[in-house]
């Protein structure tokens, strides 16, 4: 499977048709980014509840395992729902990016807007769908973490350093958001 991108031909479109297919992908475009934040909330309505079930429930029965299982189970649903959506947005994004020129005369995602610095606080270029996808893969390894921790067997389960590796892995983790979640430059063929 290729991950590049080739543009929609509309050599054969007229200035109608063009003006029709830049609104279509614009609106369904901005229909893919809702539907992605909508999703997500839905499925951290689930992914906290498991959290403080977990934490209710922890020590005092068998359940923290299961609740475990189930908030591992919305953690993989969600990280794999993050990267179809994402997908699905950069594919409208590819059809706007193929009209978008002879429309409107400009490449509007092909130039990305000067940073103005102001320091730590100020903007960065950082992908907010890649935040989030890092954020529920995260979240899948929290929940490998519990329910390891929940688990019925203690000599298989005690492991006396899950503090020294939850504080390695978080560590590394922050490190690889800072370099691998920064927005990607656009591909573009025309000049």
């Amino acid at each position: 499977m290729s991950n590049s991108r080739q543009k929609l031909d509309v050599s054969n479109a007229d200035e109608k048709q063009k003006m029709k297919i830049l609104e279509i992908a614009a609106d369904v475009r901005k229909f893919e980014i809702e539907k992605f934040w909508q999703r997500s909330i839905f499925f951290w309505g689930f992914i906290g509840a498991a959290f403080v079930a977990y934490a209710q429930l922890y020590g005092r029965s068998d359940l923290p395992l299961f609740v475990a299982c189930f908030g591992l189970v919305c953690s993989v649903a969600w990280t794999l729902q993050n990267r179809g959506s994402k997908y699905w947005q950069e594919a409208w994004e590819a059809k706007v990016e193929s009209v978008e020129k002879s429309v409107l005369g400009v490449e509007l995602f092909a130039n990305r807007e000067p940073r103005q610095p102001k320091g730590f606080w100020g903007a960065w270029t950082f992908s907010v769908s890649k935040l989030t996808i890092a954020l529920s893969d995260f979240t899948v390894l929290v929940w490998i973490v519990l329910a390891m921790k929940a688990f019925p067997f203690p000599e298989l389960a005690a492991f006396q350093y899950y503090a020294a590796i939850a504080a390695a892995v978080t560590a590394i983790y922050i490190v690889l958001l800072l370099i691998c979640c920064r927005q990607s430059e656009r591909n573009t063929t025309s000049k």
